[in-house]
């Protein structure tokens, strides 16, 4: 009978232990691609915010003019607005007015809203007159002067206001 070696002990020690599971590497780019994404996001969501609900309290405390903040300035409109029917046919109509600062302080001045409304006072067109200056010294006042072409017949009378944003 062929002899079998005897069994020998083997003693393991802990360097030749096996290692624990690891998990897989996190991807870093990854990672940082989803945080910028997830900022991006409350950016945005905070930016829509503002504008649909305007600066809260504590800002306008801080003199942050808001955006929905209506002008101290007045609007004069002449009795006679420029309004009649040309030889070719088209209606013409020009919109004009001053621009008045009563106040002590500059003001801006935002773009004004035009609208020509018939006898019953539906509006029947209306577009948006671009300011003449930026901001208005105190106590002073600037004209403003627009033309439209080919308007509804039936728009007798012209209403404006500021053009502010919605909010």
């Amino acid at each position: 009978m062929p002899r079998q070696p005897a069994e020998q002990k083997v003693t393991v020690t802990e360097s030749d232990a096996p290692l624990p599971h690891r998990r897989p590497r996190r991807n870093p780019a990854k990672r940082l691609t989803m945080i910028a994404a997830a900022a991006a996001v409350l950016m945005i969501a905070a930016t829509a915010g503002l504008y649909w609900f305007g600066l809260p309290g504590w800002a306008q405390g801080l003199g942050i003019p808001g955006m929905n903040d209506e002008p101290d300035l007045v609007i004069e409109l002449p009795p006679n607005q420029d309004h009649r029917e040309l030889a070719d046919g088209t209606i013409y109509f020009a919109a004009s007015g001053v621009i008045i600062n009563p106040t002590d302080r500059e003001q801006r001045v935002p773009p004004i809203l035009a609208e020509l409304r018939d006898a019953q006072g539906t509006i029947v067109y209306s577009w948006t007159i671009k300011p003449p200056v930026r901001t208005l010294p105190p106590n002073e006042k600037v004209n403003f002067s627009e033309a439209k072409l080919d308007i509804p017949r039936r728009a007798t009378q012209l209403t404006v206001s500021w053009a502010l944003p919605k909010g």
